[in-house]
């Protein structure tokens, strides 16, 4: 069996993990599978100065949760929330999810 190796992949892989256990806030549950480290966000969302919503969102690795979609339950530091938008990935492999409470 002949495996194709990306030059480099492996060493982003660890940086990936190392940033995840580094900035992680908070424990994610998905689909009953195993706990994973998250960067949770709650408070008030500011734009031009001026305070608007309310903002709950989540980043993290989307090779964790593969197929997420907009509506699926998560469970993050044992509370259920949903995703209230499309899942937004960004160029270095982790998704940011805008929440809210189940």
């Amino acid at each position: 069996m002949t495996f194709l190796l990306i030059p480099g992949a492996e060493r982003a892989g660890r940086v990936r993990s190392a940033q995840q256990r580094h900035h992680a806030n908070a424990v994610a549950v998905w689909q009953g599978g195993e706990p994973f480290g998250v960067i949770l966000r709650r408070g008030p969302r500011e734009a031009l100065g001026m305070v608007g919503a309310y903002v709950l969102a989540c980043r993290l690795p989307a090779d964790m949760v593969p197929g997420i979609a907009q509506g699926e339950p998560i469970e993050i530091d044992q509370v259920n929330y949903r995703i209230a938008e499309p899942p937004q990935p960004d160029e270095s492999g982790w998704l940011l999810l805008q929440l809210e409470e189940a």
